[in-house]
C-alpha cells in the first residue's frame, strides 16, 4: 500500500495543485462582470424616432357624458360600450374626478350628430375639444 502512495504521490499532488488553481480562477473571472453593450445607429433613425413620438394622437373632439368617480365611470363605460352605438369610450382623470368621454371625431360637425342622440340618454352630454385617436385605415380587398 505505502508503496503505492509512494508511485502515485506526485501524480495526486499535481492533480489538486492544478484542481485548486483552476477553481480559484474560475469563482475571481465570474466576481464582478457586467457587460456593456455600444448601439451604433444611424442618426436619422434617431431623429425619426424624436418626430414620431406622440404621432399617435390628433387634435379633435369627444363627447363627454359623465363626471364622477372612478367606479361609477367604469360601470358607465361598461354599459355605454355594450350599447351597440359604435362609439369608443374612453377613461380619463379629471382631479378630483373621471370622465367618460366617447367618440374619435375630427371635427365639431362630425360630433354634432351624435350629441343630440346621446343628450337623449345622457343630459348633461357636452362636446370638448380633446386628444383623439386617429382613424384606422381599412384596406380594401382586391380580387
Amino acid at each position: 500500500m505505502r508503496a503505492l502512495l509512494r508511485t502515485f504521490r506526485l501524480p495526486l499532488l499535481t492533480f489538486f495543485f492544478f484542481a485548486n488553481i483552476a477553481a480559484f480562477t474560475q469563482s475571481d473571472s465570474t466576481k464582478n462582470t457586467l457587460g456593456e453593450i455600444e448601439v451604433f445607429s444611424d442618426p436619422g433613425i434617431d431623429s425619426l424616432e424624436k418626430r414620431m413620438r406622440g404621432k399617435n394622437e390628433m387634435k379633435g373632439f369627444r363627447i363627454q357624458i359623465f363626471l364622477g368617480s372612478y367606479a361609477d365611470a367604469k360601470n358607465l363605460r361598461a354599459r355605454f360600450l355594450n350599447s351597440g352605438l359604435g362609439l369608443q369610450a374612453y377613461i380619463s382623470q379629471n382631479t378630483p374626478d373621471y370622465v367618460v368621454r366617447v367618440g374619435d371625431f375630427r371635427t365639431s360637425f362630425e360630433a354634432q350628430k351624435y350629441l343630440a342622440d346621446l343628450r337623449k340618454t345622457y343630459p348633461s352630454a357636452l362636446l370638448v375639444a380633446d386628444k383623439i385617436e386617429p382613424p384606422r385605415l381599412v384596406r380594401e380587398k382586391t380580387d
